[in-house]
């Protein structure tokens, strides 16, 4: 048995974690290379096989499997470097890219402008056809304009092509057709067809998840045989899988046939990482709701929130990237442009703003020395102090402090007329009442208490804002997990081999075809099967998830409604599905009515779970000396200098309590404990914090950490 390697390329930095055969895990990073994804996979391959002393070639021969989640497909849209692409559409709907479904992003702005469409009108072909909402064909297809509309695209270079007709869902006979003439006239220019992309109800979505996959094709062929043919050229015999939007792994072919599931790979598989580190760490639930976990996780460029409750993370298919909706089933994350590389600035009246523009991996921050002179959240970490010049990043970047202080001085500091310290620590604040809005927005704003949850923070500097985030939510408990630094990585290499699949078929209850939905549901299943097949998952790992997309009669929008049996064999099992509608809507809208229950789309997930003994703990030097150190860091809310105890996590043992204010490191991460707080040591070198009482001071380190020297500052 060999070794497991999962990646995660982010905007900064790619993170690893690597699994050996005894189960231990190894977490790593390296720098990101803008623009050149494969390199910064590359790069970091590279030097895990160095610090084990084996060249790349020996690392990659003894590694089964390479799970990666990459920004590829994400990339590619926000900086509009996806292919060239048409779109084929039934006549009369040229604009639905355009006029999406109705609104603006703020509904207020009577000045605010539509946004320009996925794809430019003038490549938007609209042709003669109609298919009817029960599958009937009511123009027939015109094809002298699909091939005219073909040779045009030629004539503008086009390299992809996207199909989305009205009701394809309900009869893809014209779809297919198009298809067909375009293997045939064009052979070798990917094409997307809407019914096989996004077999569900709303032209906008469909049409967008279609023109999206369609533009995807051309790029993200690329980026994987770049990546697989450098990994088989280096000796890589293993498996080569990538992260979905729903947080499973699945392998190359299913994202090459459908890329738009690239959309959101990486930030998707936290959730699950969070709910794998908080079942580990044993939370305590006195006052909570077991399970109910909130999730950051603050990269170099980006924040990531979502929310776990009751063990589950909710999906959707609101995602959008660029505000275009790529409409397929993902994990419930929200993003703003909040990380350690966010820019901060003043603007002409003298107001401080802090991201969505961010520094990236190169030039990067002020102080990482590269050329960047704009002052960042890492900037302002490392002149209050709570950063570590020499240690950061896994040791592979030595800080500036005083080019961090200058850019802070330059640019925040003289014109809000402040010192550097109160600027930095302006800065701080500003980016975290950021990430508390985001926050507020995926709980409160949906009627859930933040209050009765517990904050799972993820990336290098997630620890330092934590807890601040915390309190001001009022909620009581943080945890910052030994991979937190890792953390979507950490969820790649824990995460379970899984991919979606979709039939639609209305059916209601008022006259339910059984028949014809069991044929549906058998015929997702043996799709299912088959997957797994390919992806080699032994039977006694696999289950099936079937959904529906159900409503009452008369409504625009629908719930997903799980199914208990695999089939809905007779009247009874009817019922029942139609009692756990009703049961639903009551518990969503507080409404339950007597009205007939339509179910509109049929859906499977197919998973293959990752065995027990492949989930396990960073590797550990607890048998090191514990000894603490100081060094002097800037806290507004302390009032100014603290010479504030630092302790290496790498050396305290399990179950070791500490009071705050303490900052604890490792060479990923470090933790601020803040004043009347107590934090103990998880089992996997992470940190459990809690915001309602201090410790005791009964142990030798917590005694350190109480009672620091400090000092007002002078300046």
């Amino acid at each position: 048995m060999g070794i497991d390697i999962a990646a995660d390329v982010g905007g900064t930095f790619t993170d690893f974690v690597l699994r050996d055969a005894d189960g231990a895990i190894h977490l790593s990073k390296s720098s990101t290379t803008p623009g050149r994804i494969a390199d910064g996979i590359f790069n970091g391959l590279t030097l895990i096989a160095e610090r084990r002393g084996l060249a790349l070639n020996a690392l990659l021969a003894s590694c089964d499997s390479l799970a990666c989640g990459t920004t590829v497909a994400t990339n590619a849209i926000l900086e509009g470097k996806a292919a060239k692409t048409g779109l084929i559409c039934t006549q009369g709907f040229r604009d639905t890219l355009l006029i999406r479904e109705g609104g603006k992003t703020d509904s207020y702005n009577i000045y605010l402008d539509y946004p320009d469409p996925y794809l430019p009108r003038y490549l938007t072909f609209g042709v003669a056809e109609r298919i009817n909402a029960e599958g009937g064909v009511e123009i027939p297809l015109d094809e002298p304009a699909i091939h005219a509309a073909i040779a045009q695209m030629k004539n503008w270079n086009v390299e992809a092509v996207a199909v989305a007709l009205i009701w394809s869902i309900a009869n893809p006979v014209h779809e297919q057709r198009i298809g067909e003439i375009l293997e045939a006239r064009s052979p070798g220019i990917p094409y997307s067809l809407s019914h096989r992309v996004s077999p569900s109800l709303r032209e906008y979505r469909r049409f967008s998840a279609t023109a999206i996959d369609a533009s995807l094709k051309p790029v993200v062929q690329r980026n994987i045989a770049e990546i697989e043919a450098r990994l088989r050229a280096h000796g890589f015999k293993g498996v080569l899988t990538f992260v979905t939007s729903n947080g499973g792994r699945t392998a190359t072919a299913e994202i090459l046939a459908k890329p738009v599931y690239l959309c959101l790979s990486g930030p998707s598989a936290a959730p699950h990482a969070a709910t794998v580190l908080a079942r580990a760490a044993n939370l305590p639930t006195k006052n909570l709701t077991g399970g109910n976990l909130v999730t950051i996780d603050m990269g170099g460029t980006s924040f990531d929130v979502s929310i776990t409750t009751g063990w589950e993370t909710p999906m959707h298919r609101e995602g959008s990237i660029g505000g275009h909706m790529f409409g397929v089933p993902s994990v419930d994350v929200r993003t703003i442009g909040a990380g350690g590389g966010s820019i901060a600035r003043v603007d002409a009246g003298g107001f401080i703003h802090v991201g969505p523009a961010s520094a990236g991996a190169w030039p990067g921050p002020a102080c990482y020395g590269r050329g960047g002179a704009l002052p960042t959240v890492t900037d302002a970490n490392l002149t209050l102090g709570l950063i570590e010049p020499k240690n950061f990043a896994d040791g592979q970047i030595q800080l500036a402090p005083s080019a961090a202080q200058e850019a802070i001085r330059q640019h925040v500091a003289e014109p809000l007329g402040m010192n550097i310290e109160d600027a930095a620590s302006l800065i701080a604040l500003t980016v975290e009442q950021n990430m508390v809005a985001a926050i507020e927005e995926i709980t409160i704003r949906r009627g859930v208490d933040p209050r009765e949850y517990t904050l799972v923070a993820g990336g290098s500097a997630a620890g330092l804002h934590a807890c601040a985030i915390a309190r001001e939510l009022g909620m009581r408990l943080v945890l910052v997990p030994g991979p937190a630094g890792v953390l979507s990585a950490y969820g790649i290499a824990t995460g379970d081999i899984r991919f979606g699949f979709a039939r639609p078929l209305f059916a209601s209850s008022r006259a339910f075809d059984h028949a014809a939905v069991n044929a549906v549901l058998a015929d997702l299943e043996a799709e299912g099967s088959a997957y797994l097949d390919r992806m080699r998952v032994p039977p006694a790992q696999r289950s099936f998830q079937l959904t529906t997309e159900a409503r009452y009669a008369g409504q625009v929008w629908q719930l997903t409604l799980k199914l208990v049996h695999p089939r809905i064999a007779d009247a009874t099992a009817l019922a029942q599905l139609v009692e756990a509608f009703h049961t639903l809507h009551e518990q969503r809208y507080a409404v339950r009515a007597d009205d007939p229950v339509e179910f509109t789309e049929w859906n499977l997930l197919a998973t293959g779970r990752v065995a027990a003994t492949q989930t396990g703990a960073p590797a550990r030097r607890t048998t090191m000396t514990a000894i603490a150190r100081r060094r002097p860091v800037f806290l507004k809310s302390a009032g100014g200098v603290l010479n504030m105890v630092v302790h290496d996590l790498a050396t305290l043992p399990p179950s070791t309590k500490l009071s705050g204010p303490a900052l604890l490191e490792n060479t990923l991460t470090v933790t601020l404990v803040p004043q009347d707080a107590t934090a103990t040591i998880t089992n996997d070198g992470g940190v459990m914090i809690d915001l309602t009482q201090a410790a005791s001071g009964s142990s030798p380190l917590a005694a350190q950490a109480q009672n620091p020297a400090s000092s007002r500052n002078p300046a």
